[in-house]
């Protein structure tokens, strides 16, 4: 956003502020919200049915809804199959390739927030200033003691923080210096054989060594 209207961040739940041509501003609001500020929920996101287990509930949120799911199911619409979940709020759950989007949209915003806290004037000025002791605002150039880059000793040739846990093996940056590449380079376990996959679910932890059963995989 920009301009002096705009400085209050006066538009809610993700709206854009724009300054008006006749003065003042206008919140472009997501799609499901409404209002001069996007205040308002325009839309109920459960007439479509997202949840998709029958026996999930669905709740209207404003600009959003959430599923309730049964035990043993999870995701954000209930769509995957967890015997460990007890059931209850959706939550999405990130996908390797996801990952990486999911950080770059929250280090976008947290770097946001250094600059309203005025972190990069307070940098280096030999005095802890705790709201910006983050990565995202580098770490208040180290003024906190526990303010450690946990990069700072990774020699890598690439950055090695621009490719952390893409779901891409970098073998220049898999080492202890660089976090290991966030783990990228750990082979990820196959599929359980379909053969053995139901009834080693039926039977995981009944007591008895089902060989089929008895590797990581399952």
């Amino acid at each position: 956003f920009s301009g002096y209207d705009c400085d209050s961040d006066p538009c809610q739940n993700g709206g854009v502020c724009r300054i008006s041509d006749g003065g003042g501003y206008r919140c472009e609001c997501p799609k499901g919200t409404d209002g001069t500020n996007c205040e308002l929920d325009s839309l109920n996101e459960c007439d479509n049915n997202p949840c998709r287990h029958p026996d999930a509930t669905c709740q209207d949120k404003l600009g959003d809804y959430a599923c309730y799911c049964p035990p043993k199911h999870t995701g954000k619409n209930c769509e995957i199959y967890d015997r460990n979940s007890p059931g209850g709020l959706g939550q999405p759950v990130l996908t390797r390739k996801e990952t990486p989007i999911y950080y770059a949209k929250d280090l976008e915003m947290l770097r946001k927030q250094c600059t309203k806290n005025n972190c990069p004037s307070k940098r280096g000025n030999f005095k802890c200033d705790e709201e910006c002791n983050t990565y995202a605002c580098d770490f208040d150039g180290n003024d906190c003691s526990l303010g450690i880059n946990p990069w700072g000793n990774c020699t890598a040739p690439i950055s090695c923080w621009e490719v952390f846990m893409d779901g891409n093996c970098d073998e220049e940056c898999y080492n202890a210096q660089c976090l290991f590449d966030g783990r990228d380079c750990e082979k990820t376990l196959q599929l359980c054989n379909p053969v053995y996959d139901a009834y080693c679910q039926k039977h995981y932890a009944n007591g008895h060594c089902d060989y089929g059963c008895n590797n990581a995989e399952c």
